[in-house]
């Protein structure tokens, strides 16, 4: 291949050739170097880079390759880790620029990494997340916000905002992304990438020392790429049981035979709004009109209407205080080690860890009882449908603001919102544990807009399915090319 063909090669693409020998691991990485040294300083999607170690796995990888060993299906392929909750030996982890920890590193290798290189991948560095991952944007006051490779001025969406648009930008096919609530699909939605979060528990998420605090709400792994073949192959080299989570399945999922199984007789819940979240008209215009891909591939598309029982705005703010929950026993952890990450949070965050810090017991029964009440109201729903589609997120991505203050909107179509997670739907999913995708959908006013697709828990292969047929009847992948015009500096 050309240098130029390059930029935008899927992961398979670059597997493949690897494994020929008709391209180096080293040409690879290489490439990608200069593609991030060019581009990433308008973009600000990776925080660190660590190249000459990257190099040094390339070579070691060419030497496998000259001896004849199996060096994976992810071969030479070069991907990102997320700077939040991932950790690579000697690397900083700053958990989404929190000041105090710019120098904080583990000697420990998490799981994202050590199954990618495990099938090929050659991990180049870190990509930018929100303080505490708190956010469904990207921007923090260390390293500031991510922009948006369709519009410099406009956020990425996060928390996995970097990885986003690095994959939008022809950095990297593959990034990682972790999910608490919409983070690997909110920004999916803006970059016009492919997020697929896969059931609780079918990427194990092994967490220290509380090995059951994933759970309130869920909170997941998974990759973000550009093609849901992509998808499939990280997928492939991701899933699997880890005895060190306790919620991690044993069974497996065939994920590239997935890709081939036609959809036909499937029924489509078609739901606008997710049971009233105010949607901009902009994007319900796009949804309604990207739906109709189920359609063309043999699916039913029936009208589906939610009842919570609860506003959209109890929702976000159910969410914020369970996500509180969890980030107060990480500041209670880091104080216990003689780190104070409270002064380097922002105000909105630390108005949800005191309220948090101050909920009682009865205060927690009663908010799980809201979560299971949208548990149920998803079960019921999947009697009747087979999958769920709906808008990723309520709005267009939002301007950037001063570092470290963006936030999302306060109102949407005149009605008010949580700035924090209120403008994404997707937390609906981190409630229930059932899979979920973001599928670029067209643009809006030159943005991006994602198609929400829901499947039954457990039920990952079908979900992929139905996201490959959707790909094949409508290719998103022209939609780069606006993205690629963009000049580097």
């Amino acid at each position: 291949m050309e240098p130029a063909d390059l930029d935008y090669a899927s992961a398979s693409e670059l597997a493949m050739l690897v494994r020929r020998r008709q391209l180096s691991p080293v040409e690879v990485v290489d490439h990608a170097i200069q593609r991030i040294e060019a581009r990433n300083p308008s973009l600000n999607a990776f925080v660190h880079t660590d190249f000459e170690g990257a190099r040094v796995r390339a070579r070691a990888l060419e030497a496998r390759i000259a001896k004849g060993e199996d060096i994976g299906h992810l071969a030479g392929v070069p991907t990102a880790i997320k700077d939040l909750y991932n950790f690579y030996p000697g690397w900083p982890c700053t958990l989404g620029g929190v000041p105090s920890l710019k120098n904080f590193r583990l000697d420990f290798k998490s799981l994202y990494p050590t199954r990618m290189e495990a099938a090929g991948a050659i991990v180049l560095g870190t990509t930018n997340s929100p303080a505490l991952g708190f956010r469904g944007i990207t921007d923090n006051v260390l390293y500031g916000p991510t922009n948006n490779p369709f519009d410099l001025s406009r956020n990425s969406g996060g928390s996995s905002g970097g990885s986003a648009a690095a994959v939008a930008d022809g950095l990297l096919p593959i990034a990682g992304g972790t999910d608490g609530g919409g983070s690997i699909r909110i920004p999916s939605a803006w970059c016009h990438t492919f997020g697929f979060q896969a059931s609780f528990g079918r990427i194990p998420l092994v967490m220290r020392p509380n090995a059951f605090g994933s759970t309130s709400p869920f909170i997941y792994e998974g990759p973000i790429t550009r093609t849901v073949e992509d998808a499939a192959l990280a997928l492939d080299a991701l899933a699997g049981c880890d005895p060190a989570d306790p919620y991690s399945l044993t069974d497996r999922v065939d994920w590239l035979a997935a890709l081939q199984k036609p959809i036909a007789g499937l029924r489509i819940g078609f739901t606008p709004d997710f049971g009233g979240f105010p949607v901009e008209p902009t994007v319900s215009a796009r949804i309604t009109e990207a739906v109709e891909a189920f359609d063309q591939a043999g699916a039913e598309i029936v009208p589906l209407s939610l009842d919570f029982a609860h506003s959209y705005h109890e929702l976000s703010r159910l969410w914020c205080r369970m996500m509180s929950q969890g980030t107060v026993a990480v500041l209670e952890g880091f104080a216990a080690e003689g780190i104070d990450l409270e002064r380097d949070l922002p105000e909105i965050v630390l108005d949800w860890m005191r309220i948090a810090k101050d909920s009682t017991l009865r205060e927690h029964q009663r908010d799980q009882i809201m979560r299971t009440n949208v548990y149920d109201v998803l079960n019921r729903a999947f009697s009747e449908v087979d999958l769920i589609a709906g808008p990723t997120t309520a709005c267009l991505a939002v301007m950037n603001r001063e570092r470290g203050e963006t936030v999302g909107p306060y109102t949407i179509d005149g009605l008010p919102v949580d700035p924090l997670i209120g403008f994404c739907p997707t937390f609906l999913t981190n409630f229930s544990g059932n899979p979920s995708a973001s599928l670029p959908a067209g643009f809006a006013n030159g943005l991006p807009v994602g198609l929400m697709l829901i499947g039954r828990r457990q039920a990952d292969a079908a979900l992929l399915s139905a996201c490959a047929a959707y790909e094949r009847i409508r290719p998103w992948t022209n939609g780069y090319e606006i993205a690629a015009r963009r000049l580097a500096s």
